[in-house]
């Protein structure tokens, strides 16, 4: 059974210390591969989240990219729920506030599907962002975290929900719909105010076409009327992992590497807006060419059992479909 390489740096001395590591992980996991215009793919966090990656260690990533022969632009793609980076001038003003500045990068940065949900379709479900479909390498950032529906963010997560247009996120979030219970709703509008998509009549019926299936609803009714889909995790996972083939699959290149920050490791992901509460202490950062590699080390490293249900189901799939391996050797740097 062939293994692949992931690569590590502790966080011996608590977060900050791995900047000065990261030029060191990064030459040994192949960033002399990455030429040309390259997407540095990441969250740039929700507007009031507080544990995104920090711009600086994504400006030490750039000053290495650019040292080895890499054209980086910083980019992500908008979101399909109604908040501060709902659309690209929305989330142009939220990295900015959060220090996402091209003068303090050293790049651009660049909204992938940029103002119009810009996308080029490579299947019946699937569009890649055009301008990271347009790169010629990518590097992906994921922030190791918990998730409410996906039990697991990470690398596959960043690639399926983030490098996608809104058309296709929707598409994985078809399986986080609520399903309600008439005979416990009181009637009471919490889950209409709540809605900020005009999905639920005033029966209180979920109007699936226009659900994005964000969950906003469930959070809010106290009678247990609107409920998550039963095998909710399992399917979307499902879909994650499906989705992220088909990115990784159809990009016109294949130089790709796979950068997982398990740092702030909390129970939500980068669009949460909670005050943080830690899963576990600093780990450090493990990269690899490997997106399914990277992912399972990093529930590993973590410990599977701190997540909500099985966090392992969408390395499962991606390594069923052939995007990588579930058996892997940690290479210390």
């Amino acid at each position: 059974m062939s293994m692949s390489e992931v690569y590590f740096i502790e966080a011996k001395e608590g977060a900050l210390s791995l900047e000065k590591q990261l030029e060191t992980l990064l030459e040994k996991v192949g960033v002399g591969d990455l030429k040309g215009v390259t997407a540095l793919k990441m969250h740039m966090g929700e507007q009031n989240n507080k544990t995104f990656i920090k711009p600086l260690y994504v400006r030490e990533i750039v000053a290495v990219l650019k040292k080895h022969g890499g054209d980086p632009f910083v980019t992500d793609t908008t979101t399909i729920y109604k908040a501060k980076r709902y659309t690209a001038m929305d989330y142009y003003r939220t990295a900015f506030a959060h220090g996402f500045l091209p003068s303090y990068l050293g790049c651009p940065v660049i909204i992938a599907d940029g103002l119009r949900d810009d996308g080029v379709r490579v299947n019946e479900k699937v569009e890649i962002a055009k301008s990271i479909f347009e790169s010629d390498a990518m590097l992906v950032i994921s922030h190791a975290t918990g998730h409410g529906a996906s039990s697991f963010g990470g690398a596959i997560k960043n690639v399926a929900m983030g490098c996608v247009t809104k058309k296709t996120k929707i598409y994985q979030h078809e399986v986080t719909q609520p399903v309600y219970h008439a005979d416990l709703c009181n009637q009471c509008d919490k889950c209409r105010e709540a809605c900020k998509h005009d999905a639920i009549s005033e029966d209180h019926e979920i109007i699936r076409e226009n659900c994005i299936g964000c969950g906003s609803c469930i959070a809010v009714c106290e009678t247990g009327a609107l409920k998550s889909a039963e095998g909710e995790s399992t399917n979307l996972q499902k879909r994650l992992a499906e989705v992220a083939f088909a990115v990784l699959r159809n990009l016109p290149y294949d130089k790709s590497i796979f950068v997982n920050f398990l740092i702030n490791i909390t129970p939500f992901c980068d669009c949460s807006e909670f005050e943080p509460e830690y899963m576990c202490q600093d780990i450090g950062v493990l990269a690899s060419k490997d997106i399914v590699a990277v992912d399972q080390a990093t529930i590993d490293m973590i410990g599977k059992h701190l997540f909500k249900g099985d966090p392992t189901v969408q390395m499962r799939e991606a390594h069923r479909l052939g995007l990588g391996e579930l058996e892997y050797e940690i290479r210390k740097v």
